[in-house]
């Protein structure tokens, strides 16, 4: 489902664990990448975040119009976001395919 937002040139999808402001617009958002994640956003990468219940997903990509921001909340249920990693790494990354996985 949320894989049909994402632009077929996205390669790699990185997640954020921890909940954030999801009312962020694009510039702060890009400054979080930047500085809290340690990754430039290019066009061939999005990022997920999600707030602290859990029900609304915040999707930041870069593309030749500039900077986007899609968000999807659920009324019922909450998605279901990876843990962090063990290697101290901020994000998670996964592929465009295990994107439903998020979904529970």
């Amino acid at each position: 489902m949320l894989d049909a937002f994402i632009p077929p040139w996205i390669k790699t999808v990185f997640i954020y664990p921890k909940p954030i402001n999801v009312r962020w617009g694009a510039t702060k958002l890009r400054s979080f990448c930047a500085d809290t994640l340690g990754v430039e956003p290019r066009l061939d990468m999005a990022f997920l975040f999600t707030n602290k219940k859990q029900d609304t997903l915040l999707l930041y990509l870069v593309d030749e119009d500039g900077d986007q921001t899609l968000s999807k909340k659920f009324y019922k249920g909450a998605f279901l976001v990876p843990p962090a990693n063990t290697d101290g790494s901020p994000f998670v990354t996964m592929r465009r395919s295990a994107l439903s996985k998020l979904f529970r």
